[in-house]
Formats: structure tokens, C-alpha cells, sequence
């Protein structure tokens, strides 16, 4: 199957879809994303990657919360930097390390030959930090964040009882999520030696052993809906987690907004304050001239009261 194809295919449905209302787009966009799937799940066979139940899995080592930022904090965009503040603000007792270009290698060792595709460009930063989110998260357990996810509220300690979590939602019929809600990549919560991150990781690893090229930009989430729908402890894992991600674009979609008491609401009673924000929005800083929650971020003066 030409996966490029097929990606038009399913933009084009969706979009008449989005267009007409006709349900026969929609169920086409499903068909189509369904033999993508299988197409992607036939790829993970080929790579004949066993679960490993040699190991034993430990709870996470250090409350370390892991962040990506390549070329360091200083050169991030501002809206990074106040994300990153607000994680340090709401860490709850969590060690924060930031991997960039210069150490991520005093953390994990990955094959010579993938570090050679990154250093020629072959793998691209964005499918790197894929490959070093569960390798890190392997290795010693943890919280990996996105350098975009802003938190308004401390992280639960509570997350540290489970052996795998993330920001769990409730997806709309055929949306399009490859998660069908079950998990985020940009938010994963992990113990060490965990089952779940190990397969996603090794398969992930043996990929781009064999491959120079990625198939899909999303293939980490394809790699975890492959263990969801036919590994059984896997699915088990997944399923044992809580509901948290309901809310997770509250933030990113109240950014044009002053902070209103009717706002405010939506945020108290959001179990979690775990927001996932993009640095490459358009965000106003003044609304009919009172200040934005985008301009309060930016302050450093958004807070729950």
C-alpha cells in the first residue's frame, strides 16, 4: 500500500466530510485509515520484535519529569520557557532534567548506527525524541513532557502507582486519533523497566536499525495501537489507567480569552492541569483591551485561584 496515497485519500474524506455532512465521506475516511493501520501493523511484523518478560519491572526511580529541548533553554521560544517555568512551579518534589543535543548521551547509549541517521538527518529530531522519550523512560522511569505541555496544578503523586499512564481521554466516533483516546505521546508516565514503554521502544529501535525513512510521522502511536490491540498485558496496562485528559486542550483553546470567572470554573474542576499548548500558534495578547490568558503565561501571572 502507498501510505502517501492513502494519507490523501483520508485528508480528502475528512474533508468532504467536514464540507457535505455526508456520512459516506466519513465512513470512507475510516476505511481508508483502518488499511492504513493494517498496512503500518504489517510493517511491526515484519520486524519480528518479541515482548520481552525477562525483566522485572521497578517503580519509578528518582521522580525524575524528563523535557526535550535540542538546542537548550536559552534558545527556546518564549511561550517553551514559561511552560518549562510552570513544570518547575508545579513539579512536586520531581528531579527535572532537560535533554538536548549536548547530553543526551550521558543518559542513555543508543546503537551506532541510529546515531549516525540522526547526525546525516536520516531521523529527523522529532522521531529522535520518540526513540529517547522511551528509552529514557526504560531505563529509569518517569514523567516525560513535551516542551509544550504547560501545568497549572502540581503533578499527583498518585500517577507513581501506576505502570503506565498518560492523558487518557474520550475520542469522538472515527476521529481520526490513532489512540483512540487511550493515551498522549506528549504526556507518559512510566516505571522502570516498564513492559508497555519496553516493546514500544524496541520496536522503535529495531525500526530504524532497518530503515532510513519513517513511514508515518505518527508511527510511535501505530506502535503502541499494535501492542494495544495484540498483546494482552499490554491492552491490561492500558486499560488500567484513569480518565485525565479530557481538559487537555482547555488551555490552548482559552489562549485569546481574558481569564473570566466562567473560565476559571472550567480549570477548577479539571482533575489534572496538565495542558498540552503548540509555540507555533497565533495568540493575541489583549482581548476588547483586557489581558489574555496568553499574555498572562507570558508574565509569568497565570494562576488558579
Amino acid at each position: 500500500m502507498n501510505l502517501n496515497a492513502t494519507n490523501k485519500l483520508i485528508k480528502k474524506t475528512r474533508r468532504w466530510h467536514k464540507k457535505t455532512g455526508f456520512s459516506l465521506f466519513q465512513r470512507a475516511a475510516c476505511h481508508f485509515e483502518r488499511k492504513k493501520k493494517e498496512a503500518i501493523f504489517s510493517i511491526i511484523d515484519d520486524l519480528k520484535v518479541q515482548p520481552d518478560d525477562s525483566h522485572t519491572s521497578e517503580p519509578m526511580q528518582s521522580n525524575i519529569i524528563w523535557i526535550c529541548w535540542f538546542q537548550g533553554l536559552d534558545n527556546a521560544p518564549e511561550l517553551v520557557k514559561r511552560c518549562v517555568d510552570s513544570v518547575y512551579k508545579h513539579s512536586n518534589g520531581y528531579e527535572i532534567i532537560i535533554i538536548t543535543e549536548d547530553n543526551f548521551s550521558d543518559y542513555i547509549t543508543l546503537p551506532g548506527v541510529i546515531i549516525e541517521k540522526y547526525n546525516s538527518e536520516l531521523i529527523g529530531k522529532a522521531h529522535f525524541s520518540d526513540l529517547l522519550r522511551c528509552c529514557l523512560l526504560y531505563e529509569y522511569g518517569g514523567v516525560w513532557l513535551d516542551s509544550t505541555i504547560f501545568m497549572a496544578q502540581d503533578l499527583p503523586s498518585y500517577l507513581a502507582n501506576y505502570s503506565f499512564c498518560s492523558l487518557r481521554f474520550t475520542p469522538a466516533d472515527c476521529s481520526g486519533s490513532i489512540s483512540n483516546g487511550f493515551w498522549t505521546t506528549y504526556f507518559l508516565v512510566s516505571e522502570k523497566n516498564g513492559y508497555l514503554i519496553g516493546n514500544v521502544m524496541n520496536v522503535l529501535l529495531e525500526y530504524w536499525q532497518k530503515h532510513d525513512k519513517i513511514i508515518d510521522y505518527f508511527l510511535m502511536d501505530y506502535i503502541f495501537s499494535y501492542y494495544f490491540e495484540n498483546d494482552s498485558h499490554s491492552r491490561e496496562i492500558i486499560l488500567s489507567q484513569p480518565v485525565l485528559g479530557e481538559n487537555r486542550f482547555l488551555l490552548k483553546n482559552s489562549m485569546n480569552e481574558h481569564f473570566s470567572l466562567e473560565i476559571q470554573k472550567q480549570f477548577m474542576e479539571d482533575p489534572i492541569g496538565i495542558y498540552k499548548l503548540s509555540y507555533k500558534g497565533s495568540y493575541r495578547t489583549s482581548n476588547n483591551g483586557q489581558p489574555t490568558i496568553y499574555s498572562l503565561i507570558l508574565d509569568g501571572t497565570f494562576e488558579l485561584k
